[in-house]
């Protein structure tokens, strides 16, 4: 994987830790929406669980192989985001607050890990 894919996945990461010490202070600040905020937590939890792959990366990680743990990781997601809108509780809005925000950069890295593999599938495919 080229470094600066890398380092999109690591700002990835440092975004979805950021958010959660952000949540985890507000509801020890704000009392009247504790709740609200360990919904975002729990969710957020659940994205660092569902990207334990990423999180222990190969630098080796090819474009493609990159790309196809992200849309499996966006696949789940998506899936769980229709279980919270069907639950659609107070804790369940500040889970569903969480996974909609991981989602749209979730989108964005599969978004670059596409353009990445294919631009080295046209880099191994075009002769010398």
């Amino acid at each position: 994987m080229n470094p600066t894919l890398q380092r999109a996945v690591t700002s990835f990461y440092n975004l979805i830790y950021e958010a959660q010490a952000f949540a985890t202070s507000m509801s020890r600040l704000d009392a009247a929406e504790q709740e609200h905020y360990a919904g975002r937590i729990e969710g957020l939890n659940w994205v660092l669980d569902r990207c334990q792959e990423l999180e222990d990366m190969d630098t080796n990680l090819t474009p493609s192989s990159l790309q196809r743990v992200l849309s499996d990781v966006k696949s789940d997601l998506d899936h769980e985001l229709s279980v919270q809108r069907r639950e659609k509780g107070r804790r369940a809005d500040g889970r569903e607050e969480a996974l909609n925000f991981v989602s749209d950069y979730l989108g964005s890295l599969i978004s670059v890990a596409e353009i990445e593999s294919a631009k080295s599938s046209v880099s191994t495919d075009t002769p010398a």
